[in-house]
């Protein structure tokens, strides 16, 4: 599956620092892989549900910092929409 990046997640990406970024990296790979791995805490974010296709997130979390992914799964592709704290989520 095809992961198309919205311009807001770029920017955010490179906003990380680079280990920061290798991590959400594999974890980007873990999700194509196997998006029901527990570490991943996939779930639909609940104030977006109503958008098609539901906003979903993962989480990444590193020992001094949790940041997640936001996301929206289409047939074809998987956009994604950001990447950060809490504060990314309505």
């Amino acid at each position: 599956m095809e992961l198309v990046t919205s311009p807001q997640f770029e920017k955010s990406m490179r906003r990380l620092d680079p280990q920061l970024r290798e991590l959400v990296y594999r974890k980007l790979e873990l999700f194509l892989q196997n998006k029901g791995h527990p570490s991943l805490r996939y779930k639909t974010v609940q104030a977006l549900k109503h958008l098609q296709p539901p906003v979903r997130e993962i989480s990444i979390t590193m020992s001094t910092m949790s940041i997640r992914i936001t996301l929206q799964e289409f047939p074809d592709h998987i956009y994604l929409r950001n990447i950060g704290g809490h504060e990314i989520l309505p």
